[in-house]
């Protein structure tokens, strides 16, 4: 058990990069977005359709469609995260402007005399984006711990002329800025006493959008069939700065630490996904959908670097030199798992419409692996093994509704429910993603006004290096807010 938890060190970001299960976990999460009405019902609009952004979820919705359409969506980002380190409390905003959503289809109606019970079929290429990585966050307090203690423990038995090549971006910084010093038996230790004074900052940005191909038909307006082939694009960026002042600075050698690091991942990926909805009544709408794995080829670079102040009248400040700070870089593919979705909607007297919505992820079924001939081979068994042991089968459900209010205003609100992906033997302890949406639209006829907010809420524990050691952990609170705005255009 202990070994299962100690193995995933932190939810978000390591003192050392890697590729991992949680980098594994980071790509296989993907939320509903696109345009604004899709996210104002909170996604569940996909047995109702007449929305490209429905599409990523069963792309039939696309039947739907009797003209052609075009819609552009720009979304303003919000994000706050609030802190608890041992008691000491804390927060930090960000904000940013991103593309939600761009589409266009070509809606073709079949004549009579061809169609063999084939009213009309669409075609159209769009983006959408499906997940926000944008996120700062820090944290600070007062401790009797450091986290030199966990260099400490990382390189105790391991030799001054091996520690650069085994820990490179972690206890050989640590030994070469004169944190730690080991004695004739390999075992280090380092001139501080007292408490210390932790100061953490995390700056997370990027995210990941879908951009689609799809083909949609509709038979006898009674089955709604559809696919898509898509391409998946990965942009995720972090960096840490970790400071640490030591209290009894006039007793010690060691005044203060800085320790940081930054990683950069950038690929694409590919899927295909193919849906269908039937409608049993005029009322009732019933939607299935199968979504392929998505294949990512993936690219990270990554360094750390570190410096210490000291009382040393001739050489105070010991960092490392340019030439010698330790970076990297890997390329390697991800499997990320397949979903299906299942998807139900209810039209109310032609005045509202319900949708509930149905996924179903298998997040065991990710799988990291090296590029086949490449420079650095690797097995990933042990990664992939822990992508078994942590995670697990998980059901998300969504549900959202539209109340047209006259025929120019429509009311939509909606609620998500995104399960927390690991298994109770993992002992991780964090919440489900909640989100909260709501908006109205403006529908003149070949033009139309969409806009919507949603609220996303998660709250876990962080932990910076070893769980095990006092100082690691910290609770964060995560609130997500954006506002988003659509315009289309019918012809």
């Amino acid at each position: 058990m202990r070994f299962i938890l100690i193995s995933i060190l932190t939810l978000t970001i390591s003192i050392t990069w890697g590729q991992n299960e949680e980098d594994a976990l980071r790509y296989s999460q993907t939320y509903f977005g696109g345009t604004a009405r899709n996210i104002s019902m909170a996604g569940a609009m996909t047995a109702i359709g007449g929305d490209y952004s429905a599409s990523s979820q069963n792309p039939a919705s696309l039947s739907r469609f009797n003209k052609s359409n075009f819609s552009f969506t720009p979304i303003l980002e919000y994000n706050q995260t609030l802190t608890d380190f041992y008691g000491s409390k804390d927060g930090q905003q960000s904000m940013g402007v991103k593309i939600g959503n761009f589409s266009y289809l070509k809606a073709y109606k079949i004549p009579k005399n061809m169609s063999n019970g084939w009213v009309s079929m669409q075609m159209g290429l769009g983006y959408q984006r499906i997940n926000s990585f944008k996120n700062n966050t820090r944290y600070s307090g007062e401790i009797d711990s450091s986290i030199i203690h966990n260099f400490i423990n990382e390189a105790n038995g391991t030799g001054t002329a091996y520690i650069y090549s085994y820990f490179p971006f972690t206890s050989g910084l640590a030994y070469d800025t004169y944190a730690i010093d080991p004695d004739s038996n390999n075992t280090y230790s380092t001139e501080l006493s007292g408490n210390s004074i932790h100061n953490r900052k995390i700056t997370n940005n990027g995210g990941m959008g879908e951009y689609s191909f799809a083909i949609s038909g509709n038979y006898k307006n009674k089955l709604y069939l559809g696919g898509t082939f898509n391409i998946n694009r990965i942009k995720y960026e972090t960096n840490f700065v970790h400071k640490e002042d030591f209290v009894e600075q006039d007793n010690i050698w060691l005044n203060s630490i800085e320790y940081s690091g930054n990683l950069t991942t950038e690929g694409y990926g590919v899927n295909v996904k193919i849906g269908a909805i039937y409608l049993p009544s005029d009322k009732i709408r019933i939607g299935l959908a199968i979504h392929s794995p998505t294949q990512y080829k993936l690219n990270d670079t990554y360094g750390n670097d570190m410096t210490a102040y000291t009382d040393d009248p001739n050489y105070p400040i010991k960092y490392v030199k340019e030439e010698f700070k330790p970076v990297g870089e890997y390329d390697y593919i991800l499997r990320t798992p397949a979903k299906v979705n299942l998807s139900f909607g209810y039209i109310i007297k032609k005045k509202a419409s319900i949708g509930i919505e149905v996924e179903y992820i298998d997040y065991t079924g990710s799988k990291l692996k090296s590029i086949k001939f490449g420079d650095a081979p690797y097995s990933f068994i042990a990664e992939n093994n822990q992508i078994k042991n942590l995670y697990r089968p998980r059901i998300n459900v969504k549900l959202g509704g539209e109340y047209r209010v006259n025929p120019t205003l429509y009311l939509r609100g909606g609620y998500a429910y995104y399960s927390a992906p690991y298994s109770s033997q993992s002992k991780v302890n964090t919440t489900a993603n909640q989100f909260i949406t709501g908006g109205f639209g403006l529908n003149f006829g070949a033009y139309y006004f969409d806009f919507a907010l949603a609220s996303r809420n998660v709250t876990y524990d962080y932990f910076a290096y070893n769980p095990d050691l006092k100082g690691s952990k910290a609770r964060f609170n995560e609130m997500n807010f954006n506002f988003s705005a659509s315009i289309g255009f019918r012809f």
